[in-house]
């Protein structure tokens, strides 16, 4: 049971748990994984950070490890991200603020601790490490003097898909396909971790974020994250004014999202042909969804009904099942659950933790401030060792 288990792990605080991931099918970990340390970084590790997490997941017996990317964010906290970002050959590849929207942009162009630090490229502070200020004492990570993501600002940057095939294939072949090459512990790594050469350090990517066009949600309601609310049109999690600040035509968001679109469906071939995997692939997840199948007492019968059938999903695709959870904690309808997963998952039928699918809380300190702190975190019940 313990193999059909995915998980997606975020202690923000340091380390997560490898000996409870060699618990699960697979474990994915997410950017703010470890971010006290490599927040901390000059310049920043992000990258380096979830290489050695990984290391040491699989070297505590983790059959499947996934890691985090972004084609729609250009986080500066990742190496290969900010390689490009600090050069200035690659400029093509970010969005810009308008000129001529300054000096009302709705987000700061320069750095809260150097007003002097600043960058052309459009960039928000959500979820942004921060040196601590009396305005904001307990950034979402924090930086000691400056916050070093090298000679740009700290912030979330979005990549200009409309550049075409020189920025796709840079984030195919080093966004994506470089994180799975990362198996030798001299690449990038600082840890002392051993590597095994013969073993695939990461299985699959987490694919963060997408472009929704109000356009395009016009001509066909039906695609994948329209209407466009999260909040607006344009990239998902980004500022809602971001439109106004860049200067971008509801045509200009458009051709950006048709040209993310071609490269996701680049990214999801090329993981493919590499024999890895990206959650964006699991039906019902596209667009990092992360929205599970839950069932309840009144839907337990038409979902058993459904599953039986020879043609259903549940035979045919890969599917992400929820466990039922209160107060994040604790297992609601344990045993319904199981035995319903167990009569109805198909050969790849994952299940996860709760209405998203996704972090069962196995660490001590909060995630995402919404866990209470707990000794030991919340042990695997014993139905599913």
């Amino acid at each position: 049971m313990t193999e059909s288990l995915i998980t997606m792990q975020c202690n923000s605080s340091g380390w997560s748990s490898p000996e409870r991931a060699s618990q699960f099918g697979i474990v994915s970990y997410d950017w703010s994984n470890a971010k006290a340390l490599w927040a901390a970084a000059k310049p920043m590790t992000c990258e380096e950070l979830l290489n050695d997490q990984a290391r040491k997941a699989k070297a505590a017996g983790t059959k499947h490890v996934f890691v985090y990317r972004n084609i729609v964010k250009a986080l500066p906290w990742f190496r290969t991200t900010r390689s490009k970002l600090d050069d200035p050959a690659y400029s093509g590849f970010f969005l810009r603020f308008d000129p001529d929207a300054a000096p009302s942009y709705h987000v700061p162009p320069c750095a809260a601790e150097n007003n002097t630090h600043c960058s052309a490229f459009y960039h928000d502070q959500e979820q942004t490490p921060e040196v601590p200020t009396s305005d904001d004492p307990d950034p979402d990570g924090r930086c000691d003097g400056h916050c070093d993501c090298g000679l740009h600002p700290c912030g979330e940057y979005l990549f200009d898909h409309r550049n075409g095939t020189m920025l796709q294939e840079f984030l195919v072949k080093e966004v994506v396909l470089g994180a799975l090459l990362m198996d030798d512990a001299t690449k990038t790594s600082s840890s002392t971790v051993a590597a095994d050469t013969n073993t695939k350090l990461v299985d699959g990517i987490f694919l963060d974020d997408y472009w929704c066009s109000d356009l395009l949600c016009q001509e066909d309601p039906t695609i994948a994250g329209c209407p466009c609310d999260d909040p607006v049109q344009g990239p998902t999690e980004i500022d809602p004014h971001s439109q106004l600040d860049m200067g971008l035509t509801d045509e200009d968001i458009r051709a950006v999202t048709l040209g993310w679109n071609d490269t996701m469906t680049a990214i999801h071939r090329a993981l493919l042909d590499h024999e890895a995997y990206t959650w964006s692939l699991i039906a019902g997840q596209e667009n990092a969804n992360a929205k599970p199948i839950l069932m309840t007492r009144d839907t337990c019968q038409s979902l058993l009904r459904e599953a039986c059938q020879l043609d259903s999903r549940w035979q045919r695709l890969p599917l992400l099942f929820g466990f039922s959870v209160t107060n994040h904690t604790m297992l609601t309808q344990l045993e319904e659950d199981l035995a319903f997963f167990l009569l109805a998952r198909g050969e790849y039928t994952l299940a996860g933790w709760g209405v998203w699918g996704m972090t069962w809380p196995f660490n001590p300190e909060p995630q995402h401030g919404t866990l209470p702190p707990l000794p030991h975190g919340v042990p695997l019940p014993k139905e599913f060792l």
